[in-house]
Formats: C-alpha cells, sequence, structure tokens
C-alpha cells in the first residue's frame, strides 16, 4: 500500500501530497527545508527571500542579488553588468581629476540655482564628449579649462590631443545650438573663480 504525506508549497501555501518515503519523511521533520510545488514557485521564493532586489549603480536598472553576493561587495555598490561596473569607477575617476576651483565653481552655480538641475562631468550633451557641467533645461554647457589645456605640462602629443578634443566639443555645441562657455585658466585663484562665477551668473539669468 502506497502512502501519501500533505505537505504545503512554501511560496503559494498550496497543499500537495507525495508519496510517503524515506527521503521526503526526513525532510518533513527538517525546519529549514522548504517544500514547493513547482519549479516556478521555488523560483519566485528565492527571488522573494534568499535574494536581494537592488538598482544598478550606474544605470539604475533593477539588479537581484544573493545575500551571500550582497556581503561580498566591501563598497555596497552593486552593478548589472562588468560594463557599468567600469563606466561607474571611470567617472569616480574623472570626479577625482576635478580641480579645487572646479569643484568651487560648480558649487557656487548650484547654490545660486538650486531649482535647475545642474550636472557635473556630463556625456549625453555634447554627443558622449564630456562637459564639466551642463545645465540640459538651458540647453548650456560649461568648461573649465586650466593650464593642460594650453601648455605641454604632459606632453605636446597629449596638448594636441586635449586641444583637439575641445575643437570637437565646440562644433558638436554649434551644431546642436548649444551654448558652450570656456573659462579659460592659467592661476587658478580667488578672481578667477568670482569673475567667472558673476559672468555665467548672468549668462544664466538671460537664460531662464
Amino acid at each position: 500500500m502506497i502512502t501519501y504525506i500533505e505537505l504545503r508549497c512554501e511560496q503559494c501555501k498550496k497543499i500537495i501530497k507525495r508519496k510517503l518515503t524515506l527521503h521526503n519523511d526526513r525532510t518533513k521533520k527538517r525546519k529549514n527545508k522548504h517544500i514547493f510545488c513547482s519549479g516556478s514557485c521555488a523560483y519566485k521564493y528565492r527571488i522573494e527571500n534568499d535574494n536581494i532586489k537592488t538598482s544598478c549603480e550606474f544605470c539604475n536598472k533593477e539588479v537581484i542579488r544573493s545575500k551571500s553576493q550582497t556581503k561580498k561587495s566591501k563598497s555596497g555598490n552593486h552593478f548589472c553588468s562588468k560594463s557599468c561596473a567600469a563606466s561607474y569607477n571611470n567617472k569616480l575617476k574623472r570626479k577625482s581629476r576635478r580641480s579645487k576651483i572646479e569643484i568651487k565653481f560648480y558649487n557656487l552655480i548650484v547654490k545660486e540655482f538650486p531649482n535647475l538641475n545642474i550636472l557635473a562631468n556630463d556625456k549625453t550633451m555634447l554627443d558622449g564628449y564630456e562637459a564639466d557641467i551642463a545645465i540640459p533645461s538651458l540647453k548650456l554647457a560649461i568648461e573649465w579649462n586650466g593650464i593642460v589645456h594650453f601648455k605641454p605640462i604632459y606632453s605636446q602629443t597629449k596638448l594636441d590631443k586635449i586641444q583637439n578634443r575641445d575643437a570637437e566639443k565646440l562644433k558638436i555645441a554649434s551644431n546642436k545650438n548649444i551654448n558652450l562657455i570656456v573659462i579659460s585658466d592659467l592661476v587658478s585663484n580667488d578672481k578667477i573663480l568670482q569673475q567667472a562665477f558673476n559672468d555665467v551668473k548672468d549668462i544664466i539669468n538671460k537664460l531662464i
């Protein structure tokens, strides 16, 4: 005579009947063993309980990670792909290369115009080229060009590459009817900072 036992699906709570065997008899006694009526329910349970839903730090796409994987992340950041992880880390490196005066300038603009969406290191307005500061709603981009844009601090080859990139940004901005302001900074002092802030503030006020 075949004996059946009744078990409850951990996910949908449906009662299921299983043949009584030595294996599932022991399974019934183990409190940490979950029973499911189907593979679909098993998958849903893992998603909802064993895994954690989060978002990619770079593109905000939903990411599902196991609890063990989340513990391995020292930074606490999660990514949907290696590409997004690399892009995020490169973005951090770019931010770390911003000069102190450029950061001060950005903070002054943000404080003066709190209602505007002001982006740092934006790569969308200029077709993949980076704008130090971008205000999409005004079609305005700002470049803070330090001495490396004008003198061969590292090498002439490096300078030529930088200046070619600067010229390409101007060309793209012109073609897209974007106002591109270039601030030339050879000395990096408070006088340059204040003058640049006043000039840009007047321009933004006219565009608003």
